[in-house]
């Protein structure tokens, strides 16, 4: 991007970041990692503004007058990002020395710029900072750029922050096609969202349904349909996001590629032509669930029924995985030569979920016939419908909010409670690294 186009860029940023409706609230705020943030400020106000917001995420800040003072500080403590106002940084390889100052390896650099200083954010960039934020920042914008630069550089502290934190990958997928994956997605989400309608829960009280922060991920990328199952009209989706540098670097700007259903479900859409695929890569990719994962309770992806190297990545991330089976020879042939290929290059490290899709009437192959081959007992059965699936597909209303009552709603709600129940027991997992090198 030349200059004078990003000169241009931040107001068409400014535009989607205020037409954006996440609440405040989808932030991380109640309880956060205690990195050590060092605070570089020559003016008082500033530094205690920093120190204040940072201080109020749960962050340990450290402060120091110069660069040079910074870098001393750094030697002698484990400090995992600088924040550092525009003036203290303004000369010449300070942001450099501050990258590279620490023994623990480069230490990421916000610089907090003046506000209406386009000149100047831009120069900071080019000088090696990682972010710039303007001088007039609210709480939440400091708190979300920090999260995602602590995460983009690994060093979120493994045993803080909120239990729940980060997100619970889920990833839906079928290596056949035309089985329902996508329509099991949405309906999943929209319940772990907290819409459709709730079950009584096992105890006979508490509700099984959702009511958390829930994204859905459309990763079908040259023929995705979520947002048609849904009647939305994205403005943005994830192949305009994944070539967004600006937008990638800014958690706030990136969260303006959502789009809200009417359930409290967001959605960041497929591309809208076949062709933009190439452009979501895997480092894309996983940049773009870095920065949305500190946001939300639960990422859910439809996988679609393609296997490529962003399906694989998911794949080895995901918490929890639902496979889609149609109850027939050759459908259940490549579940098992799919399971057979993963255990070959990267072993499954999660909780599998089969989930049994009737989409004919005639029964081909017997429930015990499908828990014989799988070799496991399916998480749910999804009856046959005769058009309340065609019907809800049609009209963009996920079948748990327009059927609610009927058998194929109830069985959905058996896989949501699949996906909570393989949350809520499952041990806090280790990060590991996949074969593509990256954690």
């Amino acid at each position: 991007m030349d200059r004078a186009s990003r000169q241009e860029a931040p107001r068409e940023y400014t535009r989607r970041a205020v037409s954006l409706a996440i609440a405040p609230e989808c932030l991380y705020s109640d309880s956060m990692p205690a990195n050590q943030i060092l605070v570089l400020a020559q003016s008082e106000s500033i530094r205690v503004q920093l120190e204040k917001a940072l201080s109020a995420a749960g962050y340990v800040p450290v402060a120091a007058g110069s660069a040079a003072e910074g870098i001393a500080v750094m030697r002698d403590r484990s400090i995992d990002l600088v924040v550092a106002e525009g003036l203290a940084v303004s000369g010449s390889g300070q942001i450099a020395g501050l990258r590279n100052g620490s023994v623990n390896g480069v230490t990421p650099v916000l610089v907090v710029a003046p506000a209406r200083d386009v000149e100047a954010r831009i120069a900071f960039l080019e000088a090696g900072a990682d972010d710039v934020i303007p001088a007039a920042f609210s709480p939440t914008e400091m708190e979300g750029r920090v999260m995602a630069l602590l995460i983009r550089a690994g060093r979120v502290r493994p045993d803080a922050g909120r239990e729940d934190a980060p997100a619970e990958l889920v990833a839906f997928f079928s290596p056949k096609g035309g089985v329902g994956t996508t329509t099991l997605a949405i309906n999943t989400a929209v319940l772990l969202a907290g819409g459709g309608t709730p079950t009584p829960g096992r105890n006979g009280s508490a509700p099984e349904a959702g009511s958390g922060r829930v994204l859905l991920v459309d990763l079908d990328l040259q023929f995705g349909q979520v947002a048609t199952h849904l009647n939305l009209t994205p403005r943005f989706d994830i192949a305009g996001l994944a070539t967004d540098d600006q937008a990638l670097a800014d958690p706030e700007l990136a969260r303006s590629y959502l789009t809200e259903h009417s359930s409290g479900l967001w959605v960041l859409a497929a591309p809208t032509t076949p062709d933009a695929d190439a452009r979501v890569t895997v480092d894309a990719l996983q940049t773009i669930i870095d920065l949305f994962r500190v946001s939300f309770d639960h990422v859910v992806f439809d996988l679609g029924s393609r296997l490529d190297s962003r399906t694989l990545w998911v794949l080895e991330q995901a918490n929890t995985y639902i496979l889609t089976v149609f109850p027939e020879i050759a459908a259940l042939r490549s579940v098992s030569l799919l399971l057979a290929y993963l255990h070959d290059t990267t072993p499954l490290q999660a909780e599998v979920h089969y989930v049994v899709n009737h989409i004919f009437p005639k029964e081909l192959l017997k429930t015990r016939d499908v828990e014989n081959l799988l070799r496991a007992k399916p998480a749910a059965e999804i009856p046959y419908t005769d058009v309340e699936m065609l019907r809800a597909v049609n009209e963009g209303v996920p079948l748990v909010i327009s059927r609610p009552t009927s058998p194929a709603a109830a069985a959905m709600r058996q896989v949501a409670r699949a996906v909570i129940g393989a949350r809520s027991d499952a041990a806090p997992a280790e990060k590991r690294r996949g074969f593509f090198g990256r954690r």
